[in-house]
């Protein structure tokens, strides 16, 4: 019997702390990162597919990593995003890396605000 997605285990930011090195606010990123690729992208693209897939806890991401289909599909994204870097001025580039500091310590403000709460 097919379960829907509703009824499937999603994982946490705890399941990605091993990809991050201990570091919460950038597993928390990359799990938001994964959710925005699973409901972003169309259908039948692999990286949709492979973000379901880890999201779902049916595989992990370095596993993933290793499915042909998946690290192609990987691979020329990582690709283009590089270029789409290289053709940016240098202001622009720390403005994006501004911004990405910014978003971590949005993550980490967000944790910290999630402890708080369960404390009480």
């Amino acid at each position: 019997m097919a379960t829907d997605d509703r009824e499937e285990r999603r994982i946490g930011d705890a399941d990605l702390m091993d990809i991050t090195r201990g570091d919460q606010a950038r597993a928390r990123s990359l799990r938001k990162s994964l959710q925005k690729l699973s409901e972003g992208l169309a259908p039948g693209d692999p990286l949709r597919e492979m973000a379901r897939e880890v999201l779902s806890g049916r595989i992990g991401l370095r596993e993933a990593a290793r499915v042909p289909a998946y690290s192609e599909a990987l691979g020329e994204r990582t690709a283009q995003g590089f270029r789409d870097y290289e053709r940016l001025s240098p202001q622009e580039r720390r403005e994006q890396e501004a911004a990405a500091r910014a978003y971590l310590a949005e993550q980490k403000a967000e944790i910290a605000e999630e402890r708080r709460n369960r404390g009480r």
